[in-house]
């Protein structure tokens, strides 16, 4: 076997999987910077995680290739780094690809100066392209460096705006009627057929499902409760829950739910534990109760590490292939159950002879199945003429005994290292499901994991720690690590009347506020002093899979005002949302979290659900699919495109000439000299119209315009305007071409 690298000494599991790996890879630390500074050698920097399946392709394509590895090893200084670890270097680096690739994901690759400050980024590459690109960037670092480092520096200051949410005014007042404009904007994204929001791929929207059954319970909001269980029985119904051994896989690749990527996540299955938990609790139907109960068997059988806290995730792939252990041809299943009851079950649970997977790059099926309903099983059980009970009693013992079959088989990787904030959501699900399933080992194992966590991963100093594994506890805590914890530890205290756990919610609460709050901004950021200084601070606004640092925060805290009454809690809880109320009020429907503890904090003043548009939309309007915002940032403009599920804009080049391709022209009454706009790559749209593809952008789109001088200043406030022309289209027609002026009132900060 190759001789380890230096990740050998590492802890984490997504690290060590690359530790034999003939790239000669760092972890992230002075070391690597150092070494790159020292040899005059950019930076490599590859962020993933363990149970990522593209991260695994790309490993075995490229990092175990020698040819490919001996690139990277002569040209550059190679990071790798786990993004569960280290979401600070995550968040800020994510930007870059976004900002320059157009989207994101994972694994995430990173061309750097030996400062930390991007140049090139993107996520997967295929080996070859892989090999190009890395042999170009090093040449172009060698023969055209100060091209180079001035595009690093400008990605790098549009980076620090970003991240740190300071491209926009952002305080407002507070308002509890932005409730109608959020309810509108999920109404317009809801998926009535399959539940969900969105088309594919389709994500759980574990952070939508606090503030929805809010309203159901306190507003009577039949909409919002509908949204919330027809979302929550298709997914009971599809793929990307796993019928056999209980659990949710992390997204479904399809509109359905059906063809999922197989990682299972520790905080998906604990913010779909608390819904299925708050869904029967609000309806009493028993179906709701049961998926809850199967989430918890399974975190409680297969996620428990030492001393009952909780491992991060399962990965997908298994000998080598994804989803080969949940998967199941027809004759594995013949082989496991008794003739009548392998007959029944293929019927109820939609297996096929020639399987119902399909292989998500080329569509072709595998032979294999992947278990799912094709109704509920009170609608299958009337078809075939037998009660409810009796089919699910018969689907129980069939689900156990390939349950104990699929525990024979090569399982995944487990990744056991134990994160704080992660552990934080799944002991206030516990604690929740134990008070509303009457189930006190539930209670009892979420008071466990709070016990290890507060004995284990907390420093000399009082301080939490990010991650354990190993014997080891290490990396200080974000800020999701402490608001998620306070909220388990606050909700262990409603189901205990424990004191304790109370006391330990506030010490959190106060201590996030001593290390987070940044006074200046007026709100909280995700890195305290003590952290590593990178090339910004994040200060976090809309949620993603789990709630963002400020939410998280926000909701904490106006949970501690209600149950203790201090005024402080709320005092704090409200300056956030003060403070970031415009982007809140822009776009709420990805500021679930925030919402929510605007609701818990004031949602008493609302007696019913508002209308939208009683709270006035900040969001300028052009009547279009298409909406476009301009904000102004530090060293430039930043253009914002926002476009309905369905429509598209075209690039900015190569486009049709039947088409017209978006364009942004700058002026300012100031003497401002504006460079060329800086489009990301497009995707690319074949029609039938077209020899060619068409470059089309979806969903959102940033493009930055910087400003590269400024001419002789006789007044430092002014007028910058943007004439910006796009054409909105869907995959069969288009729209006629709009063009949109908007114009933003500044005033000049001169440096030096």
């Amino acid at each position: 076997m190759m001789q380890p690298n230096r990740l050998i000494h590492e802890k984490s599991p997504y690290l060590l999987q690359h530790a034999h790996n003939p790239v000669d890879w760092y972890p992230w630390g002075e070391e690597a910077f150092e070494r790159a500074m020292h040899e005059d050698k950019p930076i490599f920097l590859s962020v993933g995680y363990s149970s990522c399946h593209w991260c695994h392709v790309m490993e075995h394509e490229s990092f175990e290739d020698q040819r490919i590895a001996d690139i990277l090893n002569r040209n550059f200084v190679c990071i790798k780094v786990d993004r569960e670890e280290r979401p600070d270097i995550d968040d800020i680096y994510m930007t870059a690809v976004q900002l320059l690739a157009g989207r994101g994901g994972w694994p995430m690759s990173v061309f750097m100066t030996p400062e930390g400050e991007p140049f090139f980024a993107g996520t997967y590459y295929p080996p070859e392209i892989f090999a190009q690109i890395a042999r170009q960037l090093a040449d172009a670092y060698q023969t055209r460096r100060e091209e180079v480092l001035q595009s690093a520096r400008e990605i790098t200051g549009v980076i620090q705006q970003v991240v740190a949410a300071r491209y926009e005014q952002m305080e407002g007042e507070p308002d509890p009627r932005i409730i109608g404009d959020y309810l509108q904007q999920m109404r317009q994204h809801f998926d009535s057929v399959h539940g969900g929001f969105g088309n594919a791929p389709k994500f759980p929207p574990n952070t939508a499902f606090p503030v929805l059954f809010w309203l159901a319970e306190n507003l009577d909001s039949e909409d919002a409760l509908q949204m919330a269980l027809r979302t929550l029985d298709a997914m009971a119904l599809g793929g990307i829950r796993d019928h056999i051994g209980g659990g949710f896989h992390r997204y479904s690749t399809d509109a359905q739910w059906l063809l999922p990527h197989f990682e299972k996540m520790l905080t998906d299955n604990a913010q779909l534990g608390w819904a299925y938990t708050e869904a029967y609790g609000l309806t009493g139907h028993s179906h709701y109760a049961e998926v809850a109960r199967e989430i918890y068997g399974w975190v409680l059988r297969e996620m428990r590490v030492e001393d009952r806290a909780f491992a991060s995730a399962i990965d997908a792939d298994s000998e080598g292939e994804e989803g080969k252990y949940y998967t199941w041809t027809l004759g594995e299943i013949r082989k496991v159950l008794p003739p009548t009851l392998a007959d029944l079950f293929c019927n109820v649970y939609s297996v096929r002879p020639d399987g119902n997977y399909r292989e998500e790059a080329t569509g072709q099926l595998t032979g294999r199945n992947i278990v799912h309903l094709r109704a509920p099983l009170r609608q299958i059980a009337a078809e075939l003429g037998m009660t409810p009970g009796d089919l699910e009693e018969k689907m129980r013992a069939a689900r156990e005994m390939l349950l104990q079959a699929r525990l024979q088989r090569v399982p995944p990787l487990r990744d056991d290292k134990v994160l704080a904030g992660w552990n934080g959501l799944m002991i206030e699900s516990l604690a929740h499901a134990g008070v509303v399933l009457d189930d006190e080992g539930y209670v009892q194992a979420a008071q466990e994991a709070a016990r290890f966590i507060l004995q284990k991963m907390v420093d000399d100093e009082g301080r939490l720690l990010r991650r354990y594994r190993d014997g080891e506890a290490a990396i200080p805590a974000y800020l999701e690590d402490y608001a998620l914890l306070g909220s388990g530890l606050l909700e262990l205290f409603e189901a205990t009347e424990d004191e304790s756990w109370l006391a330990e919610a506030k010490r959190l609460a106060n201590r996030a506020i001593a290390d987070f709050w940044d006074e200046e901004h007026q709100a909280f950021v995700n890195t305290a002093d003590y952290h590593d200084r990178l090339l910004a601070r994040v200060k976090e606004v809309h949620d993603r899979s789990t709630p963002c640092g400020n939410g998280a925060m926000a909701r904490l805290l106006a949970k501690l005002y209600s149950v203790t009454g201090e005024e402080n809690y709320g005092y704090f809880a409200y300056r956030i949302l003060r403070s970031l109320w415009s982007p809140i009020q822009k776009y709420p429907q990805g500021s679930d979290s925030l919402i929510h503890a605007l609701l818990l904090l004031t949602g008493d003043a609302l007696e019913e659900v508002p209308d939208a548009g009683e709270v006035q939309s900040m969001m300028p309007s052009t009547g279009l699919p298409v909406n476009v915002q301009m904000h102004i940032m530090e060293g430039g403009v930043m253009i914002r495109f926002l476009m309905e599920r369905g429509w598209h804009i075209n690039g900015a080049q190569d486009v049709p000439e039947e088409l017209v391709p978006t364009r942004i022209e700058m002026s300012s009454t100031l003497p401002l000299i504006f460079g060329e706009p800086m489009f990301p790559p497009p995707d690319t749209l074949q029609t039938p119209d077209s020899a060619q593809p068409v470059p089309v952008y979806r969903g959102e789109l940033r493009v930055v315009v910087p400003v590269i001088g400024i001419g002789e200043v006789t007044q430092d406030t002014g007028e910058v305007r943007a004439r910006v022309t796009c054409q909105p289209c869907t995959d069969t027609e288009c729209a006629l071409p709009q063009t949109v002026e908007l114009v933003e009132q500044v005033r000049l900060q001169l440096r030096g």
